[in-house]
């Protein structure tokens, strides 16, 4: 069924654009789907340092001296991390997984430093813990300390702690003594040794545990400080939780969140945060995920959790903390709880059905702490910590990234628990990290929300723009928990704005469907990037957003109330090739002959191989042979390379024969190949010779772009194809052994949707730009009236690779200028490589 709202004459270029107008078409009184206020969340997910050391304000590094603790349930083998070996929640046997241990001593972050001729070492010690729940301590024992000696011990904060020049510093340590009659000096110091600020407790008191605290005001700031703890006599010294946080917080919170990476996000007005995860939800095993009721209550004695991406958490950003900051930006809470599997793309062990009931239980608790009375047991627990209302608990979600029958009957039993006690939340369903998975739906028998997550390279979105529209409509709606165009974009430039942005224009258009979204990863500490692209990036000192932020942010705050119909017609280029580039031969894990090379233009052949030469082609990747007039690529591998030199092509018919001789996939043929980093290719005998698609392949990342084609039967081994492309101008036809297998047309490269924003009387128009030229259109909007003068917020780039950066944080971002002469119908032209929205206030009738 054609879904509300898409019409689009598609293809244009530089020339015929320049001539001709685009045509843009807003009926002001065919209204479609209401759009979700809930359209744009936030996701956040410990990965890539994206919370300890980064979101969460805390600038001391391992701070408990937990963090070479081996994850609960697990094992050290050889410097991996071996789960429990028990069966694959999904795979149904045991898998071999284990990750490596990033921890290289029994302190990680911590170093000695001495001088003088003073003597000391460092020693872990789980003797006379702090708290039972974190048992570890650093062990400080001082031989001696001349009168010029020192001896410090250092932590080196999140690959540098950042000091600001006048900045006010908490301070909070605990230490015992032992034969220790000195002082203990705290002081930040610079990368270059100089002291930017200090504070000495004169004297270390007694044998039990002892808390210090001071707050150290920096007189001059570095963004790659040290914080040292020095001691000025023999003697033995234990330390445990060194904790130091900027007196200046998010809010000015107590254990609170670096300002600026939280106004990122406050300014993204999201209408909801989902947290904690992710993979980081499921863990590595059933005891090692996170466990809400140990984020609860004093820092000191949270055990941590340990991150599937490496590193361990302190848990100081825990439960309480992230719905107190649901509550500080205005945004509903979504907590999603692990439901007895650990991560199933790792070792996914798992709790058996009949223990469910414990975790039936802890979930249900959760709900409590965040929406029960202050009288109520969990309430009660709440209220002591300062909040006696309730928190904005909204959504909960059943696991992450699990599908199937069986994780669905799993589904049935907590979303049965949950509706019964708290029938107003909405319980969300995983759909796993593809699209929707069916066999999970059938087998659900009541949800409220499925959770799909899109991971797409460049080019999917304009390929598939109309995704949603396609969708049926069933008793749910869908949140796309995890979207971003992430490969072939660099760290994220404008190409992945454009993509992430025609993505979003999809979603709104469908909001009857797709209620909800939210980016992922949101938070990305350079010095440890677990994911190619995420949304903000920064180090201990600084922080930019990509220009995908920028862009998810603007259509946020210009979301209309509804969809008004629109209809784009862009005018086709008939003249301009779209496919110019060279040929070329691939395969994928398969090992394949190719012979009878032939290109013809016009009727004229104007390539032939003939007997083929190796030294006409580029030969890169795998292993390339020529025998008896046949080119064999004879190894296993992804895209070995054979590049026709010299010779470049637009619209043609490329004839050749092909023989798969062995591996798992069949045939790749390159085409309109430029250069490496922008090419085609036809993929016959793809997804272990099943189908046949469409490719692009941008630097160095390919992404389907056409709908797979089911092969009837495989490709045989050791038989002669004949595989033909007819390259048009704007359309690319495939045939094999004589017969049409499938065609690609270019797709759209301009996107509009327009709606209208019942709270400022305004219609809102949005539009993509997805190419290096301006825009010319002619924007008609019937049955309304507008204002004369209306206004264009624009984020455009100079070329698709600019990005920002760390020293031009905001050189792309979106710019506000006034539109003159609007009317019924009104022309503008469209920057190159920009997302716009117009807006035009509606002319209310004069009364009589």
């Amino acid at each position: 069924m054609k879904r509300f709202c898409l019409s689009m004459l598609m293809i244009a270029c530089v020339h015929a654009t320049m001539a001709q107008t685009t045509q843009i078409s807003v009926s002001g009184a065919t209204t479609g789907a209401t759009v979700s206020p809930a359209l744009h969340g936030i996701f956040f997910e410990e990965i890539s340092h994206g919370g300890e050391g980064g979101l969460y304000g805390e600038l001391i590094q391992n701070r408990g001296f937990e963090e070479s603790k081996i994850p609960e349930g697990c094992t050290l083998d050889s410097g991996f991390i071996r789960p429990p070996r028990t069966p694959h929640y999904s795979a149904g046997r045991v898998v071999d997984w284990a990750m490596p241990f990033e921890a290289k001593n029994d302190y990680p972050a911590w170093s000695l430093a001495t001088g003088g001729g003073a003597v000391a070492r460092l020693a872990l010690d789980l003797s006379q813990p702090l708290y039972p729940e974190t048992p570890r301590s650093l062990k400080v024992a001082i031989t001696s300390v001349p009168h010029t000696g020192n001896v410090s011990v250092v932590n080196e904060g999140f690959w540098g702690i950042s000091v600001q020049q006048d900045a006010a510093y908490t301070l909070t340590f605990y230490s015992r003594a032992e034969k220790y009659h000195g002082s203990i000096t705290a002081r930040l110091v610079g990368a270059n040794g100089k002291m930017l600020a200090e504070h000495v407790f004169e004297r270390a008191r007694g044998d039990g545990w002892k808390k210090y605290t001071a707050t150290l005001r920096a007189r001059a700031g570095d963004a790659r400080a040290t914080f040292q703890l020095s001691f000025s006599r023999p003697g033995t010294v234990w330390l445990d939780f060194v904790s130091l946080f900027p007196v200046k917080t998010f809010r000015d919170r107590a254990n609170g969140l670096r300002p600026d990476l939280a106004q990122y996000l406050a300014d993204l007005k999201p209408a909801f945060v989902r947290w904690p995860g992710g993979c980081f939800v499921e863990g590595i095993s059933p005891q090692s995920a996170p466990n809400w009721k140990k984020s609860l209550g004093p820092v000191e004695r949270r055990p941590g959790t340990y991150s599937p991406w490496g590193y361990w958490s302190s848990d100081g950003l825990g439960y309480h903390e992230f719905l107190q900051f649901c509550e500080d930006v205005g945004a509903d809470a979504m907590y999603v709880f692990n439901c007895g599997v650990s991560c199933e793309m790792r070792s996914g062990v798992y709790v058996e059905d009949e223990h469910l009931d414990t975790l039936v239980t802890s979930t249900l608790d959760a709900i409590e702490y965040a929406l029960g009375p202050p009288d109520s047991r969990w309430g009660r627990v709440r209220a002591r910590q300062g909040h006696p209302e309730p928190f904005p608990l909204r959504y909960v979600e059943v696991g992450n990234e699990q599908a199937g029958e069986r994780y669905a009957r799993r589904f049935n039993i907590f979303y049965k628990a949950i509706k019964e006690k708290y029938p107003q939340l909405e319980v969300l369903a995983a759909m796993g990290i593809a699209h929707l998975s069916q066999p999970t739906i059938r087998t659900i028998e009541k949800m409220d929300i499925a959770d799909e997550h899109a991971y797409k390279a460049a080019g999917w979105a304009m390929a598939y723009a109309d995704w949603y529209d396609k969708y049926p409509r069933k008793d749910w709606r869908l949140y796309v928990g995890e979207y971003a165009c992430n490969a072939g974009v660099g760290a994220g430039n404008m190409t992945a704005a454009l993509n992430d942005a025609t993505f979003i224009l999809g979603l709104e258009r469908n909001s009857d469907l797709v209620t909800m979204s939210s980016y992922a990863p949101l938070l990305e500490n350079v010095h440890d990037t677990d994911w190619p692209v995420n949304l903000i990036r920064f180090d201990a000192a600084r922080s930019f957003a990509r220009i995908s932020y920028y862009a998810i942010r603007m259509l946020n705050e210009h979301k209309a109330s509804v969809n008004l119909a629109t209809q784009v017609t862009v005018p086709a280029d008939t003249v301009t090739p779209a496919f110019t580039g060279r040929i070329g031969l691939s395969t994928w894990d398969t090992q394949t002959e190719y012979k009878d090379v032939e290109v013809t233009h016009n009727g004229r052949v104007v390539y032939q191989s003939g007997v083929i030469r190796k030294e006409d082609w580029r030969l890169t990747g795998g292993q390339w042979e020529v025998r008896d007039s046949v080119l064999a690529q004879t190894k296993e591998g992804a895209w070995p390379l054979a590049l026709l030199e010299g010779r470049s092509f637009d619209t043609y018919t490329l004839t050749l024969k092909a023989r798969k001789t062995g591996g798992y996939n069949a045939f790749m043929i390159p085409f309109a190949f430029r250069d490496d980093q922008q090419y085609m290719r036809v993929h016959l005998g793809a997804w272990l010779n099943k189908v046949a698609v469409f490719e692009t392949v941008t630097k160095g990342v390919d992404a389907i772009v056409s709908q797979p084609v089911r092969l009837e039967k495989p490709f045989e081994l050791n038989r002669w194809y004949t595989i033909e492309l007819r390259v048009g101008t704007t359309t690319v036809a495939c045939y094999v052994d004589g017969s049409l297998l499938m065609t690609y047309h270019k797709p759209a490269d301009l996107f509009a949707i327009a709606g209208r924003d019942d709270k400022t009387g305004e219609v809102v128009v949005k539009v993509v730009n997805a190419v290096g030229h301006a825009r010319p259109a002619s924007i008609a909007v019937s049955d309304l009236t507008l204002e004369p003068t209306g206004t264009a917020v624009v984020l455009a780039a100079d070329t698709p690779d600019d990005e920002n950066s760390f020293e031009q944080p905001t050189r792309f971002v979106p710019q506000t200028t006034p539109v003159p002469g609007i009317g019924r119908r009104f022309d503008y032209v469209f920057k190159p490589w920009s997302v716009t929205v117009l807006r035009a206030r509606i002319k209310r009738p004069s009364p009589r």
